[in-house]
């Protein structure tokens, strides 16, 4: 095979270098976020993830299908969204219906956490002698005196979170308030990835809050006059409220892994969060 002449190497040198030259700025503009847009030209993207902890889960974006999730699947990002506002749905049988308007900014990625929330709850009273009822569960007189000794206690009125956050009740409502001063905001505390704030109002209406305590993802409170709720803490709108005990005046605890209100002398378990 003979060698090229000097000639064909300067060709194919130039040719290279024009090439570099021209591929240069779409290598940068890539990186920077932008893509090309029939009708609009270059525009800066950027993304959405959305992480669902629950396995068949209908995520859909627009009203466009991105996938259910699985054991293994419990996330997705979708990337190369110009800037707006998206609608995020997810659906999950026996659950109410997620739903998020999440707004998406050049260069950065919106995240999100699903929180569903079950259409019904279930409660377990406790009981210390055995029963055939499907409404009770049997417990040992000792777990009913640990139980006991919780509620002894005046409900806590600022309960710190695991991201520099703590609920706090507060004149009668309840706040999810950035405490820790060089905490970064998690992403539930800002309307939009560049705008970010201190605090979450959780229950702020006409009722009076006396408990609140983060639980399984969102946070439960008690009113005087409602009952036991549990809420999504998220400064988006808007988040998901459920009441799971309707008799006013009643307390809860977490006590372990467990959900449990005091109803006079009785005690329930709250199944299904």
């Amino acid at each position: 095979m003979q060698p090229l002449s000097s000639r064909t190497r300067r060709v194919y040198l130039y040719a290279l270098m024009l090439l570099f030259v021209v591929l240069l700025p779409m290598v940068i503009f890539y990186a920077d976020g932008y893509r090309y847009r029939p009708g609009v030209g270059f525009r800066q993207t950027g993304g959405i993830f959305i992480a669902v902890p629950y396995s068949g889960t209908n995520v859909l974006l627009n009203g466009e299908h991105i996938g259910t999730t699985s054991f293994l699947q419990r996330s997705f990002y979708i990337d190369n969204l110009t800037t707006g506002t998206y609608t995020v749905l997810a659906e999950r049988e026996d659950s109410i219906p997620w739903i998020r308007a999440l707004f998406v900014e050049p260069q950065l990625v919106t995240d999100v956490r699903v929180q569903l929330v079950p259409q019904r709850v279930q409660t377990i009273r406790l009981v210390t002698a055995p029963s055939n009822a499907t409404t009770t569960r049997t417990i040992l007189s000792s777990e009913l005196a640990d139980i006991r000794q919780e509620f002894s206690t005046p409900a806590a009125t600022t309960t710190a979170g695991l991201s520099g956050d703590s609920l706090i009740v507060e004149e009668g409502n309840v706040y999810d308030r950035i405490t820790q001063v060089d905490a970064l905001p998690p992403s539930n505390f800002c309307s939009q990835p560049s705008r970010c704030f201190s605090e979450i109002p959780i229950e702020g209406g006409q009722e009076t809050s006396t408990s609140a305590a983060f639980f399984r993802g969102g946070v439960v409170y008690a009113t005087a006059e409602g009952g036991i709720y549990f809420a999504e803490a998220d400064i988006r709108p808007s988040p998901a409220t459920t009441k799971v005990y309707p008799i006013a005046g009643t307390e809860f605890r977490i006590v372990g892994d467990l959900l449990i209100v005091k109803d006079g002398s009785s005690f329930y378990e709250i199944v299904g969060l």
